[in-house]
């Protein structure tokens, strides 16, 4: 029942309101659209189409509650559809489809005393014209020589799709490049996009009918290739001021603005490093941490990013609430002047919080539970005048659990960490100038685990970590040293899973890492598409792991660990497509000492640095951690968690939208997920074998999950219910695969989560 809940909501039903029974008027506008394109780009073509219809025939349809309301329909007149074909032929040829042909019916059906009709428009692109060549032709010799040293980099390549909203870029483009060498108030009324003289009359939607079938005849050939040209070029009229370079001269920062402020501000000094001015009120922040992160240098040329980054940067900073350049042109002297305007936020502050945690492969140093927390933090935004971020924070946390124990874990941890807008290193980091943005972290954390009837953990955990965006806008994060120690408490009930299966004992010691973080974050957006990528890497002992004592004695765990995250997300108005793929994989290299004082080898990995699946983040068909490893049936008959050295997993969503209620959207979406996680091998236990990873018997080892969610969307977070079936379970893979094992309507898995799983 609970599967059909969110499809039956979304399905709805239909209310007309306040039309004219005696008149027809637009119910629904379709548009049939016959082209080569690729689904996704006829998808989002399709969708332009209707946003340029007549606005008479864009039927708007208003959710309210769990109903459809249709108010006021336009009555219906032809002249609609005929005004709407010359707007659809326009954006056909604004996206470089100059042979297309479009085509429009309409049908009437009256329901009760509802004339309702229905418009067709039947679209076929033909052949999309394509850039042949394209060039620069400035009458001004430095614009034409800046432009040529940057056609490299032009957004408009031979052969591509011709569009306008591609030439409208690349007109950007070449005024950005031009704005970061001195031209401060050159515009687009300064260059325009000439194109070829025969086709582009064809693009211009005013032209004279009679000459227009003249030059149709003149590309009659070019019919079966379309082509164009296009030359960028410098209007006819020049205004002087525009293409004149302009130098800094002088640079003031006001480090202590007021937003609101009775009378003029009274300053204390004015102080001035490498030749920048710092007018301040108050002592609140170093003359030096100032300049260090200005961009903006007296006597230089120019330059649009230079205004961008030193705001960017700046404003990005917690000590300031808001930060504004302005620019004060003197143009007669061809100089401008910069004051850095920056207001402070309050310094101090306490924040509580009840928050949900996520998914995350250390369910221990790094606070990270699978259900709520409650978190108490003290927040310094200005420590040594240098905005260096100060954060204390103690948290409460518990974990759902099931089989009729509602907590299953409870956690508490107290964590200090210091974030330094710099880089902070022995030896000066070489490029650091160029970047969008650098800091350094300090982390300490300790925390105290007690997964009820199976362990208690108690962790230790430093880190130094940078951080820092390139100009590519991809964000990296690196840590050269982390500290983790921990120690672990068995149960009764641990002991007895160690009776069992006694290769997990050295899963649960107490440990020793010492490793390095490398983290590398990226995201692309594409029109309505949006990918994100996480690739992680680190490595334990390669470096002191070379110390026996180290090695053996402390239990220094030895070992490299490699993961992928990759997202892609198709928007839509009101629903959305969400896919993940994670991949990840340990491999222990080390030695330790058994309960004989052996000296074996290290064969798998840490259980708070191994991989898990399940829960409202993971295969949610499972609860968090009782998942695998592989087909394995050892597990069966406990429900202690399950830990492993591989893991593979896949995930896909459609979202949509059900109502609004009392201001809280109401969304819903069906889900599925594929994955599982393995040993790498059978740890010296032949009944392990099934827990193994082999590309042989994938398919057999793989779960898979399927069901649905009610959202409940209060724009600063989400409240997540989601029921999800074992559609393939691999502990029943000897009956038909696992597939349909069992399944039942009451059978499902109930997961309560905040915010999306991905």
């Amino acid at each position: 029942m609970l599967l059909w809940l969110p499809l039956l909501m979304a399905s709805g039903c239909k209310v007309i309101k306040n039309y004219s029974p005696d008149k027809p008027f637009v119910y629904k506008t379709d548009i049939k659209l016959s082209t080569d394109m690729r689904t996704s780009e006829k998808t989002e073509l399709i969708s332009r189409m209707q946003n340029q219809l007549d606005d008479s025939l864009q039927v708007k349809w208003v959710r309210k509650g769990f109903k459809q309301i249709l108010n006021k329909p336009a009555v219906f007149d032809s002249s609609y559809a005929v005004n709407s074909l010359d707007y659809l032929d326009d954006l056909l040829r604004a996206q470089g489809f100059m042979y297309g042909e479009i085509k429009w019916d309409s049908t009437l059906t009256q329901v009760e005393d509802q004339q309702r009709v229905t418009v067709n428009f039947d679209v076929i692109t033909g052949k999309v014209m394509r850039f042949d060549s394209i060039d620069f032709a400035f009458r001004d010799s430095l614009l034409q020589e800046i432009a040529i040293k940057n056609r490299e980099k032009s957004i408009l390549k031979k052969g591509d799709t011709y569009s306008k909203e591609k030439i409208s870029l690349e007109l950007d483009r070449i005024l950005n490049i031009y704005r970061n060498n001195g031209y401060l108030k050159i515009n687009r009324d300064d260059i325009y996009a000439e194109v070829d003289t025969v086709v582009g009359a064809l693009i211009d939607p005013g032209l004279d009918p009679f000459e227009q079938i003249r030059l149709l005849e003149e590309v009659q050939k070019r019919r079966n290739n379309p082509q164009i040209d296009v030359v960028f070029r410098q209007k006819g009229i020049e205004n002087p001021v525009h293409l004149q370079q302009y130098h800094i001269r002088n640079v003031r920062i006001y480090p202590d603005r007021q937003l609101l402020g009775d009378s003029l501000p009274v300053y204390r000094d004015t102080i001035v490093r490498e030749g920048i001015q710092i007018l301040r009120t108050r002592d609140l922040f170093k003359p030096s941490f100032l300049v260090r992160n200005n961009y903006i240098q007296p006597g230089a040329l120019y330059k649009q990013e230079d205004v961008y980054r030193t705001n960017n940067i700046m404003g990005q900073m917690g000590a300031w609430q808001q930060v504004a350049v302005d620019l004060l042109p003197v143009d007669s002297l061809g100089i401008v002047d910069v004051n850095i305007n920056m207001y402070p936020a309050k310094k101090q502050s306490l924040n509580i919080d009840l928050e949900a945690s996520r998914n995350a492969s250390d369910v221990v140093t790094t606070s990270n539970l699978l259900g709520l927390g409650l978190n108490f933090g003290l927040r310094d935004r200005n420590l040594a005048r240098q905005s260096i971020q100060a954060s204390t924070n103690l948290r409460f946390g518990i974990e759902l659990g099931n089989k009729g124990q509602i907590i299953q874990t409870f956690q508490t941890s107290l964590g200090q960490n210091f974030t330094i807008p710099k880089f902070v290193a022995p030896f000066p980091i070489r490029g650091e100038k160029n970047l969008l943005s650098s800091r350094t972290i300090l982390n300490a954390n300790g925390s105290y685990t007690d997964r009820r009837d199976f362990y208690k953990v108690q962790a230790l955990n430093a880190s130094i970590g940078y951080d820092w965006t390139n100009k590519k806008n991809r964000n990296w994060i690196y840590s050269p040293l982390n500290i983790e120690f921990v120690r672990v408490f068995s149960t009764d009930s641990l002991q007895r899973l160690f009776d069992s299966i006694p290769n997990l004992r050295n899963s649960f010691n107490d440990g020793l890492i010492i490793s390095q973080k490398l983290i590398m974050l990226s995201a692309w957006s594409r029109s309505n598409k949006v990918i994100n990528l996480k690739i992680g890497l680190e490595e334990s002992g390669g470096v002191f792991g070379n110390i026996k004592s180290w090695d053996l004695q402390a239990r220094l765990s030895r070992f490299l660990k490699a993961d992928i995250d990759f997202r892609y997300y198709i928007n839509q108005s009101r629903s959305s497509w969400a896919f993940r793929f994670f991949a990840g994989m340990g491999q222990p290299y080390g030695k330790l000492l058994d309960t004989l004082g052996n000296i074996t080898k290290e064969n798998n990995l840490p259980f708070f640095k191994s991989y898990f699946a399940g829960g409202p983040s993971s295969m949610r068909a499972w609860q968090v951690r009782q998942l695998g490893p592989g087909s394995s049936r050892l597990f069966g008959s406990t429900n202690a968690d399950r830990f492993a050295d591989i893991q593979l997993e896949t995930n896909a969503e459609f979202r949509f939208n059900l109502a609004t209620i009392y201001g809280i959207r109401v969304k819903s979406a069906v889900f599925t997920d594929i994955g599982n996680i393995w040993f790498r091998n059978n740890r010296g236990n032949p009944n392990l074998d099934p827990a193994v990873f082999r590309l042989s018997k994938l398919y057999k080892d793989l779960a898979v999950a399927g069901g649905t969610s009610l959202r409940f969307d209060f724009s600063y977070f989400l409240i997540r219910f989601d029921w999800a079936y074992k559609l393939k379970d691999p502990f029943y893979s000897n009956f038909n695969d696992g597939w349909f094992y069992n399944l039942r309507p009451g059978n499902g898995q109930f997961q309560l989560g905040i915010n999306h799983p991905f």
